[in-house]
Formats: C-alpha cells, sequence, structure tokens
C-alpha cells in the first residue's frame, strides 16, 4: 500500500474521518483485485489480503468507538483463518440422486445442481458453483429443511437469516463504525466466524423484507447476489474488501411477486410445489427412519412404518411429519410396543381446516 493512514479520535470531524476512509479503500481495493487475481485458483478463494488485513488493523486500532471495536473483532477473526480458504468438494452424482429421493418436490432445483456438480467434476479440485437461487412456494413443504440438508450435502456450514425481522441494510452490510452502534453486519461476522469462503447462506422469507424510504434491508443482497462484485464487497462497518463469491444463496419465500424487480432478477426462481399423496408417502418413510437413527431408537422400534400409518400421514405438510413421529414414538414407547399404531398418531387436524392442496 502505498501510504500510510494517520488514525483519527474523537476530535476529528466526520468529513475528515471519510477522507481517510476513502483514502485507505482506494489503495486497499487496488492491493486486493491484484492479490485474488494471484492467489484465486480452482480450488481456494483468497476471501481477504494479507496487506489490507495488516492496514485496517492498523485504521481501526487508532479509533474509539464502539463500531471500531466492532470492526477490530471481525478483523481477528479474519486472522485466526490465513487466506487463502479452500473450497469444499462437488458432491458425487449418487449423493445427488439420494438428495432427490428425500426431497422429491425439488427436483427442480436438485437437477440444476447436479448438472453443475457435473461440469465442476471435470475439472480435478473445481468447486461447485451455483447461482443463488428463490425456493418460492406455500408454508410447511420443506424450504428451510432443504436448505440445511443441501449444506450437509455440499459439506459446509449454514447460516440463516430472516427478512421478516429485519429493518435495515445494516443488518446484512453493517454500519459505518463511526456511529455508536456501527459495525460488521451479520453477514461478514458469520464469514469471519466459520472462515469457510463458500458456505449455505439462507435468506428466509425475503418477500417479508420490511422497505421503507430510508432503508432497505436486502439492498446488499444486489451486489452479493452477483458474483463479479461479490467477488470485491465491501460491509459499511468493515470498510476492507472481502471476496464473498464463493457464498451459496439459497433464499424462501412464499409470494416472489412481493420482491422487487432487480433483486428477484439475480435469482433463478424454483416454483416448489406441495408433495404429491405419493411423494408425502416416501416423505414419510423417509422421516421416520431419519427419527429413529437420530434418536439411537433402531433397537425398540420396527425399521419401517408401517403402510396404514403412513397412508394416514399424508394429510400433513412434510414440516410436522418429524414432530408427528416423535409424538407417535412416544405413545409406542408408554405401551412398549415396537410397531405404530393409528391410534398413536397425535390429532393432526383442527376441526374446518382443508387438507394440504396436492399437485
Amino acid at each position: 500500500m502505498s501510504q500510510k493512514i494517520i488514525t483519527t479520535h474523537h476530535s476529528a470531524d466526520r468529513a475528515q474521518l471519510a477522507f481517510y476512509v476513502e483514502t485507505l479503500l482506494a489503495d486497499a481495493r487496488a492491493d486486493f483485485d491484484a492479490e485474488s487475481r494471484s492467489m484465486t485458483c480452482s480450488q481456494t478463494i483468497a476471501v481477504y489480503t494479507k496487506d489490507n488485513l495488516e492496514q485496517f488493523k492498523d485504521f481501526w486500532g487508532g479509533a474509539r468507538s464502539d463500531g471500531s471495536t466492532n470492526a477490530q473483532s471481525v478483523l481477528k477473526a479474519l486472522e485466526k483463518h490465513p487466506t487463502p480458504w479452500r473450497c469444499s468438494p462437488a458432491p458425487a452424482d449418487l449423493a445427488f440422486a439420494e438428495f432427490e429421493r428425500r426431497f422429491p418436490n425439488f427436483s427442480e432445483p436438485i437437477g440444476d445442481m447436479r448438472r453443475a456438480a457435473a461440469l465442476a467434476s471435470l475439472g480435478a479440485g473445481r468447486p461447485l458453483t451455483l447461482s443463488p437461487m428463490l425456493l418460492d412456494g406455500p408454508p410447511g413443504i420443506g424450504k428451510s429443511r432443504f436448505a440445511s440438508e443441501l449444506a450437509s450435502l455440499l459439506g459446509v456450514p449454514m447460516r440463516s437469516f430472516s427478512m421478516a425481522v429485519s429493518s435495515a441494510a445494516f443488518s446484512l452490510g453493517g454500519l459505518n463504525p463511526q456511529y455508536a452502534s456501527g459495525g460488521p453486519g451479520l453477514l461478514v461476522r458469520s464469514v469471519a466466524d466459520l472462515g469457510v469462503p463458500d458456505p449455505v447462506i439462507v435468506v428466509d422469507e425475503i418477500d417479508k423484507a420490511q422497505r421503507n424510504g430510508n432503508s432497505d434491508p436486502t439492498s446488499p443482497l444486489l451486489e452479493l447476489f452477483e458474483m463479479g462484485t461479490a467477488a470485491r464487497f465491501i460491509d459499511e462497518g468493515l470498510m476492507m474488501p472481502l471476496n464473498l463469491s464463493g457464498i451459496r444463496w439459497v433464499c424462501t419465500c412464499n409470494d416472489a411477486e412481493q420482491i422487487d424487480d432487480p433483486l428477484r432478477s439475480r435469482l433463478v426462481h424454483y416454483q416448489i410445489p406441495a408433495p404429491t399423496p405419493e411423494q408425502m408417502r416416501v416423505l414419510a418413510s423417509t422421516t421416520y427412519r431419519d427419527v429413529i437413527a437420530s434418536g439411537d431408537l433402531s433397537s425398540h422400534f420396527d425399521p419401517d412404518l408401517p403402510e396404514h400409518v403412513r397412508d394416514e400421514l399424508v394429510e400433513l405438510v412434510p414440516r410436522d411429519l418429524a414432530r408427528v413421529i416423535r409424538t407417535a414414538l412416544g405413545a409406542a414407547a408408554i405401551d412398549r410396543r415396537s410397531t405404530l399404531r393409528l391410534s398413536d398418531l397425535p390429532s393432526t387436524r383442527k376441526a374446518g381446516r382443508p387438507r394440504i392442496g396436492f399437485c
């Protein structure tokens, strides 16, 4: 970096601080672009550069505010994970086939991911590149669970942000540390803590973002959903460029029409249908085996769900399956039985409540 930036204290006005920050950013962008081009390869991502990290440690280390303290803590977290960071390998095709068996109504996004993985497998160690996706469908059909198990399939951690409770852009994109409550946003803090370049980040209920004339909590996503701008993303509370292009984005919604066109155009839109009755039978059997395995209950209950019990569960939505099955297993355990009966199932429908609409 060509020059040393002198940090400012409370006596400096905001205009002077802004000048210092802009000067630092200009040099940081140049250093970041040069080093990230040389360090980014098919198997790793240079999330930050060492020179930038040292310069911003010096810069925020001399400031005196809660916001600068927050920035310093993120820089320390980044330093624990020296760059570049290794990407996760693409899963085998058989893993995607099993994934689709578990989520039969998500065949369209799984098919696209399967094709992307096949391309990635043509180059040794080439990471799996996924376009930001929008899962659009009624509540309870398994969108959140799909995202969680996708992270497990890819072998990466997952973080979830709910837009229904976010009212400002700085919750994701940070707030200038000159403000008392400033500092890096949730996304950068999560990435710094994880030390992984390609986690699954879920933006839940993106259609319920609370926008007003002064703030839009989705505005940072316009940059983050584009690979070019995500590769040099600047959180307002950190100011240091970071390469976040490896993040796998999964957004969920119930009504895509409520999402602004510029944001929606950056997402691959998947209309997820409610499971058919036959798919619900498969899901019920799979969920039963999952509950047995996760609870270490295989020595106490039958390995498979009885057909007549399974058929009764087609009335549910996927979200409720595990809860209902656990309740039924508890009832069977009281009677010291290994086989579930219809009488073990709790009442799953209130009077007058319509059944799920099947495709």
